[in-house]
């Protein structure tokens, strides 16, 4: 995770902020995620405020205020130099903001009201779920424009008898941070799937797809929706849509599965990529005849509707490079054969050479291969189960033993190892009535 501290001394307009559209309308579906008790009556249960900005931050300031009455208006200040003049409040609010590295994921509201929870804990703001002497709160909206899921926490620095001090604030918070990523079961997962550490990517070919497919999904009349609505929209594709990320997933899963350069071939090449050879200088495409020849490779995505995106290796991360592959991978004389074959085959667009390889043994399937199977099963289900009639289901039926017949052919399957095949329903051609098998 990756904090962010700043001191303020505006609760409303730090609230105000929050609760808008941002700097760049980049906030979404802007809500509370938690917050102290003394706070939560100013919310209602979807997170929405209830009361105005400048009534929330006279209740975020209420604690501050019986400080000023007693006679120590303000937040310690270890070396004099945040608030030398010694004016009343200043830098009394403590604003955080906790992200999420880009292309490692997005977490439930749930999850991040006990990461909070746990972070201030970490960092004595409060004592577990006992918060009754401090004031706090935190709110979420969309991804930034760096394409991060984060949150920003404003605590108030007096409590009911002194004030909280923050020296060495930002050398605590990246301790808390360290330890938890290393503790807590939602961010170990997170770091397991980290493609951003790995991928080389820019925001702004994220923000071109994420505005092409946004545009494309709306159809006519997106040139006549205002500069917000349509940042609105483009943010909500951009929050759901990570290509890079998905086809480097995709890429390591058949990396991971293969035992060979040419297994690896095959393998991407079922997933509906393309994949074509990077050459050493001085071989040529028609004529290359050892795998060394070859020094790295690129993917090319199409998307269903239309965009397509490449990546050589080294976009994909270290682990992805040819080099570092292949170390993991036999090297005999057939493997070295059947590589220089599989990427001719590649290059010119022709089915694998090899019909039969590894990948297609039911006993080879990948734990990507087996997600593959599910889903497209239970979507054939799910279309069946919901169709209105009998020609609607007839043609579900029809689409769904197609879908069946690519899957057993793509995987080596059939219908002796049962391993991809489903009670689907029949249709009894006498009457014309659907009944189930057993």
């Amino acid at each position: 995770m990756i904090p962010n501290i700043v001191r303020g001394s505006n609760p409303a307009g730090l609230i105000r902020y929050l609760f808008g559209k941002g700097r760049h309308n980049e906030h979404t579906d802007q809500h509370l995620v938690c917050s102290s008790r003394d706070m939560a009556e100013s919310f209602d249960d979807t997170g929405k405020p209830t009361v105005s900005f400048e009534e929330i931050g006279r209740r975020f300031d209420r604690r501050y205020r019986v400080m000023e009455r007693k006679g120590e208006p303000c937040p310690p200040d270890m070396r004099g130099k945040r608030n030398p003049g010694h004016e009343h409040g200043r830098h009394r609010v403590w604003h955080c903001s906790l992200a999420i590295k880009a292309g490692q994921g997005i977490l439930t509201d749930q999850e991040w009201e006990n990461l909070i929870r746990d972070y201030l804990t970490r960092l004595g703001v409060i004592q577990g779920e006992d918060d009754r002497n401090i004031t706090w709160l935190a709110v979420r909206h969309g991804l930034s424009r760096n394409g991060n899921d984060h949150v920003h926490i404003a605590v108030q620095l007096a409590r009911n008898d002194d004030w909280i001090n923050p020296y060495h604030d930002r050398i605590h918070a990246q301790k808390a941070c360290r330890s938890m990523e290393k503790e807590r079961g939602e961010l170990v997962e997170l770091g397991r799937s980290d493609t951003g550490a790995r991928i080389r990517w820019q925001y702004s070919q994220w923000r071109r797809w994420a505005e092409w497919k946004a545009e494309n999904d709306y159809g006519d009349g997106w040139d006549a929706l205002d500069a917000g609505e349509r940042s609105r929209l483009i943010a909500s594709v951009a929050a759901s849509t990570m290509p890079r990320q998905r086809v480097a997933l995709i890429v390591e899963a058949c990396a991971r599965a293969s035992h060979s350069e040419d297994e690896f071939i095959r393998r991407i090449r079922r997933e509906g990529f393309s994949i074509d050879p990077r050459l050493r200088k001085g071989a040529a495409k028609d004529s290359f005849t050892d795998p060394g020849q070859v020094v790295g490779y690129r993917i090319t995505w199409h998307s269903s509707d239309g965009w397509t995106e490449r990546f050589n290796a080294f976009d994909l991360g270290d682990d992805m490079r040819l080099k570092r592959l292949r170390s993991e991978w036999k090297d005999d004389a057939r493997s070295r054969a059947l590589a220089v074959q599989e990427w001719r085959a590649a290059m010119e667009n022709r089915p694998p050479f090899l019909d039969d390889g590894r990948e297609r043994q039911p006993g080879s399937l990948s734990t990507h291969d087996m997600e593959r199977l599910v889903a497209e099963s239970f979507r054939v289900a799910m279309s069946l189960e919901n169709s209105k009639d009998d020609m609607e289901y007839q043609f579900a039926l029809r689409d769904g033993l197609r879908t069946f017949d690519k899957l057993r052919e793509r995987y080596g399957l059939d219908q002796d190892n049962g391993a991809w095949m489903m009670n689907l329903p029949e249709t009894d051609t006498s009457n014309g009535q659907k009944h189930a098998t057993a």
